[in-house]
Formats: C-alpha cells, structure tokens, sequence
C-alpha cells in the first residue's frame, strides 16, 4: 500500500489537507504537523510527527531540517509527500526531491495575489501543483484545478 506524508503547519492550511481525507485515507498516511492546539485537536488520532514551524526566509534552518527529513522518507518508505503549507514544508519538499519521492504541492485558496515565500519555493520543488482556482493554473507548471476542497 503507498504511504503518504501529510506536511502542515497550523492554521489555515490544515483544512485543506483535511478536505484530502476521503483520498489520503486509502493510503497509509501519516503526519508532520506544526505542534500547536489546532493541529493537536484536528489531528487527534493520526501518526503524527510533531514539529516546529520554520520560516524559509531562514535558510540556514531550513537546511539544517532536510538531513532528518531525508531519513524519515527513507525509514518510512514514503512514496508520496503533501502539502499546502508553510514554511515547515520547505525542508520536506526539498528532501522528497533529493530523495527521488514525488511531493504535492496544495495551494490553499486564499492565494489571491501572490504566494509567499514557502508557496512558491515548495510550488517549484513539486512534481505536480493542486490549485483551487481557474485562474492559478497559469501561475504553475504541472498544475490541476480541483476546485475548492472546502
């Protein structure tokens, strides 16, 4: 059975991933998720690995993160890995592409302008972009319009 690495900070970007479950739960999914009280009480019941957010405008730890990232795709057998945000991503993206492992890269809807940082940097990294607007599927290579998951 393919296992699936749900990446997630907390906030907005969890109920996207969430809106994945009927998809996701066919699989052997698991979590990296930002400790917080949202993450804890949404995620309740799931393998989850508890982590700090980071911020890619810190590269230096960013970097330092992809080395542990790296043996927890091999040590799981991860064949997938998905995100819709943020900078806790980064470092999981970065890895999954080193690593030979596809990612998805989710953009959350409330991207109207531009993405941040982490968006585009893990947009880029993706082997295939989920948006939920018509008009993003300009803005990706890749990308697929799914409609709003929420």
């Amino acid at each position: 059975m393919p296992r699936v690495l749900l990446v997630s900070s907390s906030g907005g970007v969890l109920p996207d991933l969430l809106a994945l479950r009927p998809w996701w739960r066919r699989y052997e999914a698991s979590w990296v998720a930002v400790d917080a009280p949202d993450t804890r009480e949404l995620l309740a019941g799931e393998r989850v690995r508890w982590a700090a957010e980071l911020s890619p405008s810190r590269p230096d730890r960013v970097l330092a993160a992809v080395p542990a990232a790296r043996a927890v795709l091999a040590s799981d057998r991860v064949d997938l890995v998905v995100s819709a945000g943020s900078g806790i991503a980064v470092p999981w993206f970065l890895a999954a592409r080193t690593a030979g492992v596809r990612a998805i890269w989710v953009e959350t809807f409330n991207i109207v302008d531009r993405a941040g940082l982490a968006a585009r940097l893990c947009a880029r990294l993706a082997s295939e972009v989920v948006v939920q607007r018509p008009h993003l599927l300009a803005r990706h290579r890749r990308a697929v319009n799914v409609g709003e998951l929420w």
